[in-house]
């Protein structure tokens, strides 16, 4: 039987989508039915005028289905991913988390695996804050958060908490080779829960 994998992410810099994008690839070969949604961000188009390297992926982004929390429950495995804002998800993130309070009552996210993914300027922490609160949204709602490996990758180590991607001052530094290879080597091991 195929899993039902559901990815969600919020991106304004395009980071973020571009991980999204990998891991959505990545579970399209595993044969697994996938969707990617992104959440609604009522100043990206505002954004993407202001800073030329938030507009590069404007378009593409734009495309994707917006997500709902009601179209994430049949899914097997949902993955997460936010840009850190402040050690913390996005604002635009935390309003699509806080909308699965009528869902938390009626435990319909029960047992579902969730990873997390986030971007971040620097490696100072802020990215496992932001890890942690996506896992700990998904606690609350019965999920089960899905840890990194230690041994994901032998060239690069990762916060047992999810993916982090440093992206630099300027949001400019897109997800390199071992990014990419963690996500794959991340979509193997969850197709494999």
């Amino acid at each position: 039987m195929s899993k039902k994998v559901s990815i969600v992410f919020h991106s304004v810099c395009g980071n973020c989508y571009l991980m999204a994008r990998e891991f959505y690839d990545e579970f399209k070969k595993c044969g697994a039915e996938t969707q990617m949604l992104r959440v609604k961000d009522p100043n990206y188009a505002e954004l993407a005028k202001q800073f030329a390297v938030a507009g590069q992926y404007k378009n593409e982004i734009m495309d994707i289905e917006e997500a709902k929390a009601e179209k994430l429950l049949d899914s097997d495995i949902i993955i997460m991913g936010s840009p850190t804002y402040y050690g913390n998800v996005s604002g635009a993130m935390k309003c699509f988390m806080d909308s699965f309070s009528p869902y938390w009552t009626e435990v319909a996210f029960w047992g579902k695996k969730l990873f997390a993914y986030t971007t971040a300027a620097t490696s100072e922490g802020g990215a496992d804050m932001c890890l942690n609160a996506i896992n700990i949204f998904g606690q609350h709602m019965g999920m089960i958060p899905v840890p990194v490996p230690s041994n994901l990758l032998s060239t690069q180590s990762f916060p047992a908490y999810g993916l982090a991607h440093y992206v630099g001052d300027y949001s400019n530094l897109r997800p390199d080779r071992d990014t990419v290879l963690a996500i794959k080597e991340m979509t193997d091991r969850l197709m494999n829960l």
